[in-house]
């Protein structure tokens, strides 16, 4: 499984999960906001909404090209929808030196890829006490044990990336981005709440339950 942003809500959890401000943000957040304006209803595949935006205002696209449709009284959810994107070009003019709506895209797809990299979704994590059966020593963030859910005997590495937090040590609970080693064969059948284990070998050291899924290919939707 590749690590493309493809969909609206894979981007809209990244953006989310960013806490920092910069202009690559605004401009994904201006571009969630737009997506979520335009008429198609449930639009969710962002090569399927640029598509369609080309279509309706020109390819390629500009500003000049968007100002020159007028709101007729029927048209305000795509006059509302290029509004938005007339923002984000002239953001990306002014402080990224950019003015091509494909490469304007590109780089904050580019920029979201690379935490899309390190994180299939936010888990609590809670380790297990020395007295319990659990690590003698702390874990630190990028600790890798092994992932066990219920639904399947398979083990998969799951890295942990501790939310606030360099070292947890044993006992204690933290938030963490979780990254599977082979999320295609979990495709489809993670839900919010479902609880795994994660071990070192066959010793349980501590159990998760996940909070969030940014990888929605994990995601079962029909649950």
């Amino acid at each position: 499984m590749d690590r493309k942003i493809e969909t609206y809500s894979t981007l809209w959890s990244l953006v989310d999960l960013d806490k920092t401000d910069h202009k690559t943000k605004d401009i994904a957040t201006l571009f969630l906001t737009a997506m979520n304006d335009w008429i198609t209803p449930n639009q969710r595949i962002i090569a399927d909404f640029v598509k369609e935006v080309k279509e309706y205002f020109g390819s390629p696209l500009t500003i000049l090209k968007i100002n020159t449709i007028k709101f007729n009284g029927q048209n305000a959810w795509q006059y509302e929808t290029g509004g938005l994107i007339a923002e984000l070009i002239d953001l990306s003019v002014k402080f990224c030196n950019e003015s091509n709506f494909d490469n304007i895209v590109k780089n904050f797809l580019d920029f979201y890829e690379q935490e899309f990299e390190k994180i299939d979704f936010i888990a609590k994590l809670k380790y297990k006490t020395t007295e319990e059966g659990g690590r003698r020593t702390p874990a630190k963030s990028g600790y890798r044990p092994q992932v066990k859910f219920d639904f399947t005997e398979m083990q998969t590495s799951g890295m942990q990336t501790f939310i606030d937090k360099e070292i947890v040590f044993p006992g204690e609970t933290v938030e963490a981005k979780i990254k599977i080693l082979s999320p295609h064969y979990y495709a489809g059948y993670l839900t919010e709440g479902m609880k795994f284990e994660f071990r070192e070998g066959v010793t349980i050291i501590g159990v998760g339950e996940i909070k969030y899924i940014v990888n929605d290919k994990l995601e079962n939707a029909s649950r």
